[in-house]
């Protein structure tokens, strides 16, 4: 929904943005400050990202209020009435029955860490402004007014563009720009366009912001609790304090210590994600993102926790899938709406594959576990180690990744032995010892399920599963946190992790899969996530397989 109006904008931006320079007839115009009372609505356009916010915004010297996307949330922050400032955040709620409540969560200010009102306007009160000249902006003569600053590894441009409204005598915001570039990793971190409309700076009612009735006391919260730590209630990431306020909390409980200099480029690294979580926090989406362990990684770092590479070509499953089309159409049918391996025995614990590139080995190896389990009745935990020490003539890489089919390959040559025989996960790459082994479950091939088949993943999970399957572990698919994941921009063809599909589920009307992860139980839900089976989100469905044994 957001392509049309960002075509739109691009359009205004082309045309109206493309504005003849005057010469500078304002020079009896005050600076430029924003009033203390005001109302407007405002339109948010993350360039980089490719979506669009809607805001409408309320402000007094002792209260902001703050609604996004038609008031799906609302944050509103009162020091009328409290030394270090109350700060509540309403949005609805849907249980499992599909009923719907409003929830608010109301946190108190302390003397280290107070709630400050909130505002969407740009900041000129600590950064100095220069007036430019004079452009033509959607049909409306303003000014421009231009501030560029650098940090450690950050360097910032921000532009306003507005004009001076004589029968109210205030400055009326049209436009704001923002980018940062990060020159330590040399990324455009951020590029916004803000474009402002109704603005007003009539009396407004304190009834607006009084929320006091609709928070119950179990919707307190303090600042060290998780939620906000982690899941960011109440914390804006575009406030410095409140970064730093996550970013030590998530120091602390990762253990993540520094090299120096490095210290600032993780912060802003973490200040991204904050974003990332917060922004798609406050749509209620049905899901929920959250500061993790992966909160102050690169985009190079986090090749390491994934690891699948593409399969070659001409590579395909050796054992046929053994449904028809029709027979498919005909067995979904009678499917369960809800399905899952872990309540029959076939699905062993979470593991972690840490910072060694072997997802490749999880969904592979889950398989395997999966299908010893049906058929000796005994679920054991097999070695993801001898595959990342073994594979390597088969094409796999170890720690550097591999395929489904190197994995497949190799247990059908030399079978795959116990966890307890060959060792524990090392994080690292090892000498090959599976002649040493007494014991090896040995399999004659694997199966393609038909891909981009909703009724086929069903039927396979049911009868053969645990399945492998590859995803696109995008940025907010690895900060999930809860519910049912579906982000329409995470491509279903840039398959970059392997992980394992232990069933189905449905809930308030959408179904979605249920996988299991191996990036340890504090990933997602106890290591799980469920991911709608919408649009084929992150390519759930475009390779799954599973062993034959």
């Amino acid at each position: 929904m957001w392509l049309p109006h960002i075509l739109f904008l691009s359009v205004l931006l082309t045309v109206h943005g493309k504005c003849v320079v005057k010469e500078d007839d304002n020079a009896d115009i005050p600076e430029l400050e924003w009033p203390a009372n005001y109302t407007f609505e405002a339109t948010r356009v993350y360039l980089l990202a490719g979506f669009s916010e809607q805001y409408q915004m309320w402000r007094t010297p002792k209260c902001s209020r703050i609604d996004y996307n038609d008031g799906a949330f609302k944050s509103i922050i009162t020091t009328k009435n409290s030394k270090y400032g109350v700060k509540y955040e309403i949005f609805p709620k849907t249980d499992k029955d599909a009923n719907t409540e409003i929830v608010c969560h109301k946190i108190k200010g302390t003397v280290y860490v107070r709630q400050t009102l909130e505002d969407i306007l740009p900041n000129i009160r600590y950064r100095d402004f220069k007036k430019v000249g004079n452009e033509l902006m959607y049909d409306q003569d303003t000014t421009k007014f231009w501030y560029q600053d650098d940090d450690t590894n950050v360097e910032y441009q921000y532009i306003i563009w507005a004009f001076y409204k004589t029968d109210i005598k205030a400055w009326v915001p049209v436009r704001y720009e923002e980018k940062e570039y990060n020159t330590w990793l040399g990324t455009l971190d951020k590029h916004e366009i803000w474009e402002f409309r109704n603005f007003n700076t009539d009396e407004i009612k304190y009834d607006v912001f009084d929320a006091e009735e609709d928070c119950e006391e179990e919707g307190i919260y303090s600042m060290d609790d998780e939620a906000v730590t982690e899941g960011l209630l109440f914390l804006d990431p575009e406030n410095n304090d409140h970064v730093e306020h996550a970013f030590q909390a998530f120091k602390k409980k990762h253990n993540k210590n520094y090299f120096e200099g490095e210290h600032e480029m993780r912060k802003t690294i973490f200040r991204k994600n904050m974003r990332l979580v917060s922004h798609t926090n406050r749509k209620n989406l049905g899901y929920k993102l959250a500061i993790n362990q992966f909160a102050d990684r690169t985009e190079a770092e986090m090749v390491k926790h994934k690891g699948l590479q593409a399969r070659p070509k001409g590579k395909v499953g050796t054992v046929p899938f053994p449904y028809t089309e029709a027979e498919l159409e005909e067995l979904a049918q009678n499917l369960p709406k809800e399905y899952d391996t872990r309540m029959y025995g076939l699905v062993t614990p979470v593991k972690n594959q840490e910072s060694c590139g072997s997802c490749w080995t999880f969904g592979t190896t889950a398989s395997m576990e999966g299908a010893v389990a049906r058929s000796t009745g005994k679920l054991v935990t097999l070695s993801n180690q001898a595959l990342v020490d073994c594979a390597w003539a088969f094409g796999a890489a170890g720690c550097d990744g591999g395929t489904d089919n190197a994995a497949y390959e190799w247990m059908m040559s030399f079978g795959l032995p116990t966890e307890a025989e060959y060792g524990q996960y090392t994080n690292t790459d090892g000498f090959c010892h599976i002649e040493n082994m007494t014991t090896t479950f040995p399999i004659r091939g694997f199966t393609d399920v038909s891909p981009y088949s909703i009724n086929a993943l069903k039927v396979a999970v049911i009868n053969h599963g645990p399945l492998s399957v590859s995803v696109n572990a995008n940025d907010a698919f690895s900060l999930y946190s809860s519910g049912i994941f579906y982000d329409a921009s995470c491509s279903p063809s840039v398959l970059n992790h392997e992980v394992t599909l232990v069933g189905y589920g449905e809930e308030n009307g959408q179904t979605f899969w249920i996988l299991k992860n191996s990036w340890g139980r504090k990933w997602g839900v106890d290591g799980y996530m469920q991911i709608s089976t919408l649009d084929n989100t992150c390519g759930v469905t475009a390779e799954p397989t599973y062993v034959v044994i």
